[in-house]
């Protein structure tokens, strides 16, 4: 499946779709180095913005030795994609109504980082 890095109307850089993906296909998993909870703390004091939970005490850090996943924005209202955690692993997967051609790709980070006013 080809996705496409570009400069996003939501945030600096987007990834977008290039072709039209169903609900329910995994589009990309999300990959980085695998860190612990105060690793995770520490970059995130400083500025680190493309830390994910994975579980208990392990997240990973899409800056390093990350992929494209990294470049998903953030969407409240209607994000277009959701976040799975299978056997150890982050996929990014199509929602509801899936992902067209030239849509930036978006699912809600959570209230931790954007809370609700």
């Amino acid at each position: 499946m080809k996705l496409v890095v570009k400069k996003s109307p939501l945030h600096g850089k987007g990834l977008f779709a290039a072709d039209d993906i169903p609900w329910g296909v995994k589009i990309i998993e999300y990959k980085g180095e695998l860190i612990s909870d105060a690793i995770a703390e520490e970059r995130a004091a400083r500025g680190a913005d493309t830390i994910f939970v994975l579980h208990d005490d392990v997240y990973i850090d899409g800056a390093v030795n990350g992929n494209d996943a990294r470049y998903i924005n953030h969407a409240r209202g209607r994000p277009n994609c959701f976040v799975l955690r299978e056997g150890g692993r982050i996929w990014i997967v199509a929602g509801i109504e899936g992902v067209r051609k030239d849509e930036e790709l978006t699912f809600d980070y959570g209230t931790g980082f954007y809370p609700v006013e």
